[in-house]
This record gives structure tokens, C-alpha cells and sequence, in this order.
């Protein structure tokens, strides 16, 4: 059918309006990826202004400490000249092995902000707290040696004090660089907090702007395939239609012929008629509700195989169970498995009444399954169907050379259950197999 000038001119509009809306969308994506870039340039510099600062304050601790324990140490060397004694040399060494420790953190952090810088640093600290410990040294190593008047002369000198003055100068320097540049620091982390804020929010508006855009362009397009999609559903309701009217039929034609079937063997029985009748009844009663068995059920979310295929093949046994054989291990199957497994039995039962094993007084057929592990560690179920001492078949070997509704839609059923059906004919009658996966759990 050719389309109307109508929807010609429907589907050019929609076809402008996604058209023009493309560069809309380019626009804000660019946008969009942009923003974020910045907006992680500027977490990522936050961090690191803040680490640079809280640097900045552990060297500043740490100078700290160096001074103190410059203080320490002279403060022991100064109370040993006094009173000579020992007792006074104990944390003397105590701050000398504080400052060595003092002095390897702080050439560490110096290092991790400026290498360089850092490095000449902790050179200059090391070289005056070196000098002053010689100072240091060398008066109690008068004391030590009996020379208490060149050790008093050594401290009344001002070369201890031009030595810690020295000292103290520089750290007061460094302390006064290493404070700045931490206020620095943290100057810099606000600023770019400041500036995170306003891109957040263009960013919250962006993401607006484009699901705004998204959401009219998908609406426009639902509108343009709407047509399209309802046409598919019709055609699938249609053939699915067709599909279950023909089955119908199919399955219509087979009751009859079982039915047929029934009242035959039925009247081959050397009995009185009443019992002859009440047979029939009860057959067609039977197979009445292996019909109703094969549709599956609603009220139960797990049913036994066993005496599903035990009420299926109802009709067909007779009192003694040799005409009909059933066995397999208990294995529970979702509802929604009872209607395929159903519609493939009910057709080889159908096709065995009518012209196989069960058409024949003599016949049997036995049905097994067992559950195997199969592709994947995942289990299987294998059900067999065999068919014995049925009448001779219409051909000679090999399969039928037309298949009917009937064989294609025991296929069917299979791919339904996700496994595979198939079926040989030897003297005795049919033998299939059905095998399809367990679902998990």
C-alpha cells in the first residue's frame, strides 16, 4: 500500500527534527565533557593545595622541634660544666639522637615539596646544628679531660652564642617561608573551592538541558515508530493466531482418532457390553484429563514429571502397567514446562493409538527419562520414548518423507523447553528422544 501524503509529510518532519536536534545534543555533550574535565582539574588541585599545606605545617612543627631540642641539648652541656657531673650527660645524648631523628623528617618533607629547594634547606639546618653540636662537644670534652678552665673559657667566648644565634635566625627564616607558603596553600585550596561551586551547579544545569533535550527527542521518536511497532504486534497476534487456530485443529482431528482408537481395542475384549461400555467410558474420561494435564496449570509453581506423564498416558494403559511403562528419577519442572512436554507426548501417544505400538494388541511403550549433566556443568533432562511390537510401518526405513503439523510442532515444543527432539522409526515402532536443560534452582 502506498503511504498517504500525510504520513510522508509525518515522517519528514520527524526526520527534520532529529536532524535538527543533533547539534543541540553535540553541543551539550561538549559541554558536559568539558565541565567535568574542569571540574576534576579542579579537585584534583584542591588536593594537592591542601597537601602542599598540611606539609607545610608538619615542617613547620618539625623546626620547631629542631629548636627545642638545640635548647635541650645545651641546657644539659651548660649544667654539666657547673656541677661535672654525669647525670647531666643523659639527655644531652638524648637530644642529640632527637635532633638526628628531627632532622630526617624534615629532609624528607622539605623533599617533597621542592627538591631542590628543599634539599639546600636541610643543608643549611644541618650545617649550623652540626656546628653548634661541636661547640657543644668540644667543652665537655675539656671538662672530661681535666681542663675546666679552657672549657670555661670555650662557654665565655661568643663563639656558642654567634653559633645558636645563627641558628635560630635561619630556622626562624625557614619557619617564616614555610608559614607563608602554607597560608599560601591554603588560600589557594578556598579560591578553588570557591570556583568549584558555580561549575557544579552549570554542570546540574547542563545535565538538565540535555535529559530535557533527550526527552522530547525520544518522545518524538516513540511517536514516529509507534505506527510501525503496532503494525508488528498485529502481525505477530495474527500469526500467532493462525498458529494456535491450526493446532487447534490438529489436536481436534487427533481426539477423534484416539477416541476411535479406544472404542476398537476396547471392543476386541470378550466381555459384556456393560463392562465393554463402562471401559470406554472411563478411557475417554481418562483422556479428558491428560488433555487438560497437557495445557499445564496455573496454581502451582513446581509439578512432578512423574505423575504428570503417569495421567497422560492414562487412556492408553491397561490394569496390568505392561502396556504402558513409566519410570525416572523424581524431578520437579516449573508450570510453565507441563504445556510443551504435554503437547509433544500428547502427539506420540496420538501417533502410537493410531498407528504404532498402541494400535496393536501386543504393543507397548515404554517411557524413561533421566537427568545427565550437560554443557557448562548445567543439568539435563533425557527423555525417552520406545515404541515395541506395533504393527509393520508404511515405509521401509528412515524417516517419513513429509513431515506434518504434528512433527513440526513436537520441534517447536522442544525449542520452547530449549532443547532438541528426535525421533527414528524401527520395526517395532517410533523412538524419540526429547532432551532440554534443568533451570537452575
Amino acid at each position: 500500500m502506498k503511504p498517504s501524503s500525510g504520513q510522508e509529510g509525518a515522517a519528514s518532519w520527524r526526520v527534520r527534527v532529529r536532524r535538527s536536534m543533533m547539534p543541540v545534543f553535540a553541543g551539550l555533550t561538549a559541554a558536559l565533557l568539558a565541565l567535568t574535565l574542569l571540574i576534576a582539574q579542579t579537585i584534583v588541585a584542591q588536593q594537592d593545595a591542601r597537601q602542599r599545606a598540611k606539609i607545610e605545617g608538619d615542617m613547620l612543627l618539625t623546626l620547631h622541634g629542631i629548636t627545642a631540642t638545640m635548647l635541650d641539648a645545651e641546657t644539659g652541656q651548660r649544667g654539666y660544666l657547673l656541677t661535672r657531673h654525669p647525670s647531666y650527660l643523659a639527655p644531652y645524648q638524648d637530644a642529640r639522637e632527637r635532633l638526628s631523628r628531627a632532622l630526617g623528617r624534615y629532609r624528607i618533607l622539605a623533599e617533597r615539596i621542592d627538591a631542590e629547594a628543599g634539599a639546600r634547606d636541610f643543608a643549611q639546618v644541618e650545617r649550623l646544628t652540626s656546628a653548634k653540636f661541636a661547640e657543644l662537644d668540644q667543652s665537655i670534652a675539656l671538662v672530661r679531660s681535666g681542663s675546666y678552665e679552657a672549657a670555661l673559657a670555650l662557654v665565655n667566648s661568643d663563639l656558642g652564642k654567634q653559633r645558636m644565634d645563627a641558628l635560630r635566625a635561619e630556622i626562624a627564616r625557614q619557619m617564616d617561608v614555610r608559614a607563608r607558603m602554607r597560608n599560601s596553600g591554603f588560600e589557594r585550596a578556598n579560591q578553588m573551592e570557591s570556583r568549584l561551586l558555580p561549575l557544579i551547579g552549570i554542570l546540574g544545569v547542563a545535565i538538565i538541558a540535555l535529559v530535557i533535550a533527550g526527552f522530547r527527542t525520544e518522545r518524538s521518536r516513540a511517536r514516529a515508530t509507534a505506527e510501525a511497532d503496532q503494525a508488528a504486534v498485529l502481525r505477530e497476534a495474527n500469526d500467532r493466531n493462525q498458529l494456535l487456530a491450526r493446532e487447534l485443529n490438529h489436536r481436534v482431528k487427533n481426539l477423534f482418532s484416539v477416541v476411535l482408537s479406544i472404542v476398537t481395542l476396547s471392543g476386541r475384549k470378550q466381555a459384556p457390553t456393560s463392562e465393554i461400555v463402562g471401559d470406554i467410558r472411563a478411557r475417554i474420561h481418562a483422556l479428558s484429563r491428560a488433555h487438560s494435564t497437557s495445557q499445564g496449570s496455573g496454581e502451582q509453581a513446581m509439578v512432578e514429571l512423574g505423575p504428570i506423564i503417569a495421567q497422560m498416558m492414562q487412556p492408553y494403559a491397561d490394569d496390568e502397567g505392561k502396556r504402558v511403562r513409566v519410570s525416572g528419577a523424581a524431578v520437579s519442572l516449573p508450570v510453565r514446562m507441563v504445556t510443551p512436554i504435554g503437547l509433544i507426548l500428547h502427539e506420540l501417544a496420538t501417533n502410537a493409538a493410531k498407528y504404532g505400538a498402541l494400535s496393536a494388541d501386543e504393543g507397548r511403550v515404554d517411557i524413561r527419562w533421566t537427568v545427565d549433566a550437560g554443557q557448562d556443568n548445567a543439568q539435563e533432562l533425557q527423555l525417552t520414548w520406545i515404541e515395541s511390537d506395533g504393527p509393520k510401518l508404511a515405509f521401509d526405513s528412515g524417516a517419513p518423507t513429509h513431515a506434518g503439523f504434528g512433527s513440526q510442532m513436537t520441534v517447536l515444543a522442544a525449542r520452547q523447553l530449549g532443547g532438541t527432539f528426535e525421533r527414528d522409526w524401527p520395526a517395532g515402532g517410533a523412538a524419540c528422544r526429547l532432551r532440554f536443560p534443568l533451570p537452575h534452582g
